[in-house]
């Protein structure tokens, strides 16, 4: 049975914590992964180093445990190589060393290594660093996740939005993958503002990102760009589709309720533009596909508003209007 606390300490944003399991030895591995499941974790499990960098590219890993002769690369050359890899350095990192390796142990910290464990491995002992470990993750998690939302809305902000889009077109661009771009900004919303106040000004941005959240995808992502403007990054999605996804988003921000505080109906539109990822028309970088959006979106403002306008990659001068 786990320990009373264990699983508390694996729940972060109500998804388990991941634990890899990276040990060359079957029956080692075997016992270290019913331990870690057992005390609420999810495990993944990796024979060699090699093997733990290439699974490091397809699925994401709170913790590392690993030992240290585990192939051609040892387990230290992996802890080198996730604290030197920005999207992988917040990965904590504990290194089995065997028990009198004292210089393995001083080369594990060096390598970048957050904890050690000695073999033979106390289970006991175990659980209670993974505990520890959780804790970290936990607030290293609460911390980046403040320092990438916007305050009001609880949406990505502006840098966190723009990481996204660099990351998804480059994925797009190696894999042949589609990408797409909505630009969202609120109709007269300066005059929302001055006719309500801002608080209601207030209100309608939060709903806003609550409507357009219900739209989308666990893969796409929506940012505020700044005031009344907003942007979603739409993963694996050609424009034809974009342009579905604005259309809906469209009708769900047109279909608030929002009322101010003497009861009255506060009417909401937005307009938008769509961009996707065409290399044959130089709309393959983050800031090409946010200037056509824009572009897009320009043009849903000056011919009549609430409505959705793609950015024709064939002709650049001709603009496609829905809605």
């Amino acid at each position: 049975m786990s320990e009373p606390d264990a699983m508390d300490d694996t729940q972060t944003y109500g998804d388990q914590i991941s634990v890899m399991i990276c040990e060359s030895s079957q029956v080692q591995l075997r016992i270290l992964t019913q331990t870690v499941e057992d005390a609420g974790y999810r495990v993944q499990t990796a024979h060699s180093a090699e093997e733990v960098l290439e699974l490091m590219k397809l699925m994401p890993t709170d913790i590392l445990l690993t030992g240290i002769e585990v192939g051609a690369v040892t387990g230290l050359e992996v802890c080198w190589a996730l604290k030197a890899n920005p999207e992988t350095e917040s990965i904590h990192t504990i290194v089995i060393t065997a028990s009198g390796q004292e210089r393995r142990l001083e080369e594990s910290l060096d390598a970048g290594a957050d904890d050690f464990i000695r073999k033979p491995v106390n289970m006991t002992e175990l659980r209670a660093r993974l505990r520890a470990a959780s804790r970290v993750v936990r607030m290293q998690k609460q911390f980046r996740q403040l320092a990438e939302t916007d305050a009001l809305t609880g949406a990505a902000n502006r840098r966190a939005f723009m990481h996204c889009l660099e990351m998804e077109t480059e994925q797009a661009r190696r894999h042949g993958s589609a990408v797409s771009v909505v630009m969202i900004d609120l109709d007269h919303f300066k005059l929302v503002n001055d006719t309500y106040g801002h608080a209601i000004g207030d209100r309608v941005l939060i709903e806003t990102v609550k409507a357009v959240q219900k739209c989308l995808r666990d893969r796409d992502l929506l940012g505020r760009l700044g005031g009344e403007e907003f942007a979603v990054v739409l993963h694996d999605t050609p424009i034809e589709q974009a342009a579905i996804a604005a259309e809906r988003i469209r009708a769900a921000i047109e279909a608030m309720k929002i009322q101010n505080d003497l009861g009255e109906a506060v009417p909401i539109t937005t307009s938008l533009g769509v961009s996707a990822a065409a290399s044959d028309a130089g709309l393959d970088t983050p800031e090409s596909l946010l200037l056509a959006a824009d572009e897009a979106l320009y043009e849903a403002k000056h011919s009549g508003r609430n409505r959705v306008v793609l950015a024709a990659v064939d002709q650049p001068d001709s603009r496609r209007a829905t809605g």
